[in-house]
């Protein structure tokens, strides 16, 4: 049953505007007349009320940050890729999470943000809370997501076969670009938006600027193409930079990848054998050969100029595994 019944008034009327109304602190503040603090501590006062058990078993900061995750009060979208790695890699997390989802739905409907699944097993955890550096020689979780199809797209995965004459593979090669392109605006829409429509947030759009209208949101910034180190291959990935004020984050698509039987991949940034970063891995890849996804990027990843994505089999590998593809990267 849920406890919304049960709240006091000035927590469930915070609760009520920030989600059947998607408010922000600061517009809820200016409604009731109080202090943007006062909206923060009374909202997440609510959600430990909501969900006490499992909110124990979290630190303070780290329930600071999934309160925020689900009240669709993260600001940037790498805030928000990141709270999606943790929730990805982190058990309590995310059944306090599932928890609160569960809770509020009747207050916010489809308009809560999505709680990931359990990141594939066998590695390293998600990206701290709270913006804190990752733990160095490890590959956080990359969060795994979903994009609704762009009008026209079919249902993913279909149509990505290789066919048979180089004529015909390019001209397949392009529309399916065209398609992950298509794709990944679609989850820039719904990273910025909590992943509900808005009058601000059109699905529909076909470009990044239409996505981001009046320079609001994050933008692409980067597309980079990457190359298939197998020459027989039929493997397409595209990674995409997104920018919002000085905070980057990378989305990757990909399909045709052989399917994750004893082995995970990973995404790293590059210069040389001495010189790398591990960014992410993926959940596991499975019968439709494709995984989308991203992370944020850390504040040197300008230092790199390239970006591959990796097989590993290592659960704290110290540098790339089996090279699956790779591409020039910039910030």
């Amino acid at each position: 049953m849920s406890r919304l019944d049960e709240l006091p008034p000035d927590q469930s009327a915070a609760l009520s505007l920030l989600l059947r109304q998607r408010k922000s602190y600061a517009e809820v503040a200016k409604l009731l007349g109080i202090g943007e603090r006062a909206v923060h501590d009374r909202a997440h006062a609510a959600l430990v009320m909501l969900a006490p058990r499992r909110a124990r078993e979290l630190t303070p900061e780290h329930r600071l940050e999934v309160g925020d995750y689900v009240l669709g009060q993260q600001a940037g979208v790498a805030e928000r890729l990141r709270t999606r790695a943790y929730l990805a890699s982190d058990e309590p997390a995310r059944a306090w999470a599932g928890e609160l989802a569960a809770q509020l739905s009747p207050l916010a409907g489809s308009g809560l943000p999505e709680i990931p699944a359990a990141a594939a097993p066998g590695g390293a955890g998600g990206a701290g809370a709270g913006g804190g550096a990752q733990e160095p020689q490890r590959v956080s979780d990359l969060a795994s997501t979903t994009p609704a199809s762009p009008p026209g797209a079919g249902e993913p995965g279909k149509g990505a076969q290789a066919p048979s004459t180089p004529g015909s593979s390019r001209t397949a090669g392009a529309v399916l670009l065209a398609v992950l392109a298509a794709a990944v605006i679609v989850a820039v829409v719904l990273i910025t938006s909590g992943g509900s429509s808005s009058s601000h947030a059109k699905t529909t759009s076909t470009s990044a600027t239409t996505t981001t209208a009046k320079g609001k949101g994050p933008k692409v910034q980067d597309q980079i193409k990457l190359k298939p180190t197998d020459p027989n291959s039929k493997l397409i990935a595209v990674v995409y930079v997104l920018a919002e004020g000085t905070k980057r984050a990378f989305f990757i698509a990909a399909q045709n990848l052989p399917a994750t039987k004893g082995f995970y991949y990973a995404i790293w940034l590059y210069n040389s054998p001495s010189s790398v970063l591990p960014l992410s891995r993926s959940p596991q890849v499975g019968s439709t050969h494709s995984l989308a996804g991203g992370s944020a990027l850390p504040a040197n990843a300008g230092d790199f100029r390239e970006i591959l994505l990796t097989e590993e089999t290592r659960a704290k590998p110290t540098h790339p595994g089996h090279v699956v593809a790779r591409g020039p990267f910039k910030v």
